[in-house]
C-alpha cells in the first residue's frame, strides 16, 4: 500500500487515524477540506511555481497515473538536469513526488529541494519540515537515488517588494542536510512502522495516542477513537503531566476534576466554572472599566488578504492586505451611524481605505476591536505603508480598548468552553446574530471572495460578492456593538 509525505505526516501525528483513514475510509470522518486548507494549498502552489523561475532549464513532470509519473521520472534523469516534481515510488510503497531535484555536475549527484511557504523552517508536530525532506531523501535513496545536499527553500520575511518581484532575494535556500542526518534514524524507524501498521487489517484500537495531548493537537479522528470524551475537557484546560494523571483516572470532563488537585489559579478559575454551571460577571469591575471609554465609541473591524507572495510593493511576504473595514460610531446620546469601505482593485486598496477611515473616525473617542493584536498589527502596517497617516495610526492605536478582555477576566460563562472568541461570546450573548446564514462566514472566506471580485467580469456577480462582504464585515462590528450594549446595562 502506498505512505505518500502527507500520510506520513499523519501518521507521526496520530498513528490510529492515520490507519483508520488508510483502512477504513468509510468510517474516517476527519480530514474536511476546508477552505483554509484549500488556501494553504493554492498559496503552496503558487510560491512553487515562482521557485521555478529560478531553474529556467527545469522539465516538469506533469502526467496522469503514478506508473506514467514514475517512468517519466525514470526517463528523465537520464538527462541529469533539473526536474519538477520527480515522482518516485519504492517497492515497499513509499511515494513521493519531489518540489525541485537538480543534478550536481561536481558532486554527480543528485540535489534535492523542498519549496515551502513560509518565511521559516517549522519543526513543531503539525508541521516538521525537517522530517518532511527527510522522508523523501530515505524514498530516493531507497529508489536508488544518489541524495548530494538536501535544501528547503523558503520566503525571506525580510524581503520588502520594490518594483517587480527579485526572486534572488525573495527566498532563501536552507542548506539543511546535517539537521536531515539528525533525524535520519527516528524518520526511518516511524517509516518502518507505519508500513507495519498498513499491513494490519483488523485494529483492535480501544483509545488513540491524541488522549493525552493537549486539544488542540488531537488527530482528526479524536471523538471516533475516544467517545468517552466530552466536546470540552481537561485536555482544553491542562496539559502534560497534569493531564496525564487525570487521564490515567479516567476523569475527562472537568466537572469531574477533585477539589483538591493541584491547579494554577487560572485553571482552578476554569474548572469551577464549569463546576457552578453559571456565568460569573464582575459588574463592579466591567462598570468600571467601561467608565474609563471615551465618547463617540469607534467599533472598527477589518478584513485582509494574506498571500505569501508579495502583491504590491512595500508589502513583506505573507503579509496582510488590508481591503475592507466595517465602522460603528456610538454617541453618547445614543445616535448610531455605520461607515464602512470595500475595495475595488488591488493596486489602490489601502489607498482609498485609510483615506475613508481618516475621514470618520475623529480625533477624540475610545476605538473599540475585537482581540487588539490584529487591528494595531493592520494600523502600524498602514502607517508605514503610508507614511502622512503615520501619526493618524499611532493616535488610533494608542485610544482602542480591546472589549475581548473583558471575557478573559470579567465576564466569564460555561458555555464559553474557556474561550473569549467573539464566535463563542457571541451565540451564547446575542443568539439572534448569526453568522450561519450569511454567504461569507469567516476571514477566509472574505479572502476568497474578494479575490473572485477582483477578477469577475460579470456584473450581477460582481454586486453580489460585494453585498456578501459588506454583509458580514458589517455583522463583525455589529456583534461588538450589541454585546457592549448588553454589558452597559449590567
Amino acid at each position: 500500500m502506498k505512505l505518500t509525505k502527507t500520510e506520513f505526516k499523519k501518521y507521526l501525528i496520530c498513528p490510529e487515524s492515520f490507519w483508520l483513514e488508510k483502512k477504513k475510509p468509510e468510517e474516517f470522518k476527519g480530514g474536511e477540506m476546508t477552505d483554509f486548507l484549500k488556501k494553504l494549498i493554492q498559496d503552496g502552489y503558487d510560491v512553487e511555481e515562482k521557485v521555478r523561475e529560478l531553474f529556467p532549464s527545469g522539465v516538469l513532470i506533469d502526467e496522469i497515473g503514478d506508473d506514467v509519473l514514475v517512468k517519466k521520472t525514470q526517463e528523465a534523469l537520464k538527462n541529469k538536469g533539473i526536474i519538477f516534481q520527480a515522482t518516485f515510488k519504492t517497492e515497499e510503497g513509499l511515494f513521493v513526488m519531489v518540489d525541485i531535484l537538480k543534478f550536481n555536475d561536481e558532486t554527480q549527484k543528485w540535489d534535492l529541494y523542498e519549496v515551502k511557504s513560509s518565511s521559516e523552517i517549522k519543526t513543531d508536530l503539525a508541521h516538521n519540515h525537517i522530517k518532511d525532506i527527510c522522508f523523501q531523501k530515505i524514498t530516493l535513496e531507497r529508489a536508488s537515488i544518489e541524495v548530494g545536499n538536501s535544501y528547503i527553500v523558503h520566503l525571506n520575511r525580510d524581503y520588502v517588494r520594490k518594483g517587480d518581484l527579485d526572486l534572488s532575494k525573495l527566498f532563501i535556500f536552507a542548506e539543511v542536510s546535517e539537521q536531515i542526518n539528525e533525524v535520519y534514524p527516528e524518520v526511518s524507524f516511524h517509516i518502518e512502522k507505519a508500513l507495519d501498521l498498513l499491513k494490519e487489517d483488523d485494529l483492535k484500537i480501544t483509545s488513540c495516542s491524541c488522549l493525552y495531548k493537549s486539544a488542540g493537537q488531537r488527530c482528526d479522528s479524536f471523538s471516533y477513537f475516544n467517545p468517552q470524551v466530552p466536546e470540552y475537557s481537561t485536555a482544553h484546560i491542562l496539559r502534560g503531566k497534569k493531564l496525564m494523571e487525570l487521564i490515567d483516572n479516567n476523569i475527562f470532563d472537568p466537572k469531574d476534576i477533585p477539589d483538591d488537585f493541584k491547579l494554577t489559579d487560572p485553571q482552578r478559575l476554569k474548572v469551577n466554572l464549569q463546576k457552578i454551571g453559571v456565568e460569573q460577571i464582575n459588574i463592579e469591575n466591567i462598570r468600571d472599566t467601561l467608565s474609563d471609554l471615551q465618547y463617540p465609541l469607534y467599533f472598527l473591524d477589518y478584513e485582509t488578504l494574506l498571500k505569501p507572495i508579495p502583491q504590491l510593493d512595500g508589502y513583506n511576504p505573507n503579509q496582510q492586505i488590508v481591503f475592507q473595514y466595517s465602522l460603528h460610531i456610538l454617541e453618547k446620546d445614543g445616535k448610531l451611524k455605520h461607515f464602512e469601505y470595500l475595495a475595488d482593485d488591488l493596486e489602490t486598496s489601502t489607498e482609498g481605505l485609510v483615506e475613508s477611515l481618516k475621514q470618520n473616525i475623529g480625533n477624540i473617542g475610545t476605538v473599540i476591536v475585537w482581540h487588539q493584536t490584529f487591528e494595531k498589527g493592520r494600523n502600524d502596517e498602514l502607517g508605514k505603508l503610508h507614511p502622512k497617516f503615520k501619526g493618524f495610526f499611532e493616535d488610533i492605536n494608542r485610544r482602542i480598548f480591546d472589549l475581548k478582555i473583558i471575557f478573559q477576566k470579567d465576564y466569564l460563562d460555561p458555555r464559553f468552553y474557556g474561550s473569549a472568541s467573539i464566535k463563542k461570546v457571541l451565540p451564547v450573548l446575542i443568539p439572534e446574530l448569526s453568522y450561519k446564514d450569511l454567504d461569507v462566514q469567516d476571514g477566509t472566506m472574505a479572502m476568497s471572495a474578494w479575490e473572485e471580485l477582483l477578477g469577475e467580469k460579470d456584473v450581477n456577480r460582481k454586486k453580489k460578492i460585494r453585498e456578501n462582504l459588506l454583509k458580514y464585515c458589517e455583522l463583525d462590528t455589529e456583534a461588538m456593538l450589541k454585546i457592549f450594549e448588553l454589558i452597559r446595562e449590567l
